[in-house]
């Protein structure tokens, strides 16, 4: 057992009682009183049934099946999820060549309340097999929900998808269809964002070939394209590639007057990213600002260790940055922009043994976190990187990754952690000894990253050692809840139990 000489500070978290162990659960749904749902399938059965529990102070009251039934037909569960406070049921109903897509209320006790409402009718081509593809995106302030599904076309290149916003009332203030005019096989939409006044934004990224891979390849992103939809029905395309450069991933945020864009970008031939942009676009003109591109600091690529990952053993090439994924996006009042982003990656092994039966491995990575501050001018004020090391195998991941959320000025960041990084008293050594998944609980620990918004002042200790909470957090199904200012943590061991972390 390890003895720590320092004790938690408040706040701590305040863990729940041990639930029944639902290892398939998908979501955490938190109401603003207190209450939250969980999203599962059960595992007893041939065809799992999906389920939603209520839960008080961190006890499981009712579990309740959803019915995949509407109006006496048989439908398929696409999705559950919160708008305005209220749970909903997301089916589509594929009847030959007609697919409806309806939405359905649910009360706290999990019953079906008010009638369904039909969001979307849409014909498919005939012998149609595929599974319908629907997403659903809230407004930063619930005020709008969008509906978006793919319209199929067999012979067509060209992706057709379909669209429903509807307000807090449930009632539809804007629907229709759009195009994407580049070849579905080498195009995908990487990012979406709905604004507070109902403006409509797609992030698409193009490939110079057909891109089909977990990880993705700098060298094939031909262009990334903005596209945008107005509350008063136009649509415009904006190429962000400028100046030899091109633009990788990128996130989307927005405030009453102006959408926000930043993402990572490299030049014509770079495999990696060598800086981050910043663009805006005015809501009220609907014109784009052309993006400032700023170069990563050299000092934090110099902190990259070629050697320092066993099988992908590169995150520093030509000082290009591989592969991350945005995490968080904070718009402050004065109009800056604070940005938190993971290195993210997937790769496979494939293996014949002397019986001729292939096995493929699959190898989840999520490594060191950047941190960066953008000034309403496009100006970089601060960059800070956050080493970490999370590895594990055919598990998806399920225990690696981070949750975080703004406090006080700060960027609070918690993840899963190797105990040996961290000295008696919990401070941070500067090490980067990785959590695994095969990682024994004498060496687990949940670690907490503060970073200042203003300066970049950072600040790391061990949190929680595994006898504080007695089971491993899963910071992927974690919640945070800016209305009741909570974050929800989830953890499992035999059982599952939750714990609730107050914040200002």
């Amino acid at each position: 057992m390890n003895h720590f000489l320092w004790g938690q500070v408040p706040p701590q978290i305040d863990w729940g009682p041990e639930n029944l162990a639902r290892p398939n659960t998908l979501a955490i749904l938190p109401k603003d009183n207190g209450v939250f749902f969980t999203f599962h399938y059960g595992n007893g059965s041939l065809m799992p049934s999906a389920k939603i529990s209520r839960f008080e102070n961190g006890k499981e009251i009712i579990s309740k099946r959803i019915e995949p039934r509407i109006d006496q037909k048989m439908v398929t569960l696409e999705d559950m999820f919160l708008f305005s406070n209220r749970l909903f049921g997301l089916f589509s109903d594929k009847v030959g060549a007609s697919v409806t897509l309806y939405m359905q209320e649910y009360d706290d006790d999990v019953d079906p309340f008010g009638p369904p409402l039909v969001v979307a009718s849409y014909v498919i081509p005939k012998g149609w097999s595929r599974n319908v593809l629907v997403t659903t995106k809230v407004s930063p302030e619930n005020n709008f929900l969008v509906v978006d599904y793919l319209i199929p076309a067999k012979k067509e290149t060209y992706d057709r998808f379909g669209y429903n916003i509807l307000n807090k009332q449930m009632v539809s203030v804007r629907e229709g269809e759009y195009e994407i005019p580049y070849d579905s096989k080498l195009s995908a939409v990487e990012a979406r964002h709905l604004t507070d006044k109902g403006d409509y934004f797609l992030g698409v990224s193009v490939f110079s070939k057909a891109y089909y891979s977990l990880w993705k390849d700098f060298g094939q992103v031909d262009k990334s394209v903005l596209i945008h939809m107005s509350p008063q029905d136009s649509m415009r395309m904006y190429e962000l590639d400028l100046e030899q450069r091109k633009v990788y991933n990128f996130v989307i945020t927005s405030n009453d007057s102006t959408a926000i864009l930043t993402g990572t970008w490299g030049d014509e031939d770079s495999r990696g990213a060598k800086g981050v942009f910043y663009s805006t676009f005015s809501l009220q003109s609907n014109q784009m600002e052309s993006p400032k591109f700023l170069e990563f600091p050299l000092e934090v690529l110099e902190q990259e260790n070629p050697r320092s990952d066993d099988i992908y053993s590169y995150q520093n090439i030509n000082n290009e940055l591989l592969n991350y994924a945005f995490r968080n996006v904070i718009l402050l009042p004065d109009g800056s922009l604070s940005v938190l982003a993971e290195q993210y990656y997937i790769y496979e092994v494939n293996t014949t043994d002397s019986r001729g039966m292939n096995q493929v491995t699959n190898y989840y990575n999520y490594n060191d976190c950047i941190v960066y501050s953008i000034s309403n001018k496009g100006e970089l004020n601060w960059f800070r990187k956050i080493p970490k090391k999370q590895e594990s195998v055919n598990d998806f991941g399920q225990f690696s990754s981070l949750i975080s959320y703004t406090s006080k000025g700060n960027l609070v960041i918690f993840f899963n952690d190797h105990v040996q990084n961290y000295d008696q008293i919990g401070a941070y050594l500067g090490t980067r000894i990785p959590f695994s998944n095969s990682l024994r609980y004498k060496e687990y620990c949940l670690a907490k990253t503060s970073v200042n918004l203003e300066n970049g002042e950072t600040q790391r200790n061990l949190f929680s050692p595994y006898d504080a909470i007695g089971a491993f957090v899963c910071l992927k199904l974690s919640t945070v809840n800016y209305k009741t200012h909570q974050v929800i943590f989830a953890a499992s061991n035999k059982k599952d139990k939750y714990g609730f972390l107050s914040f200002e």
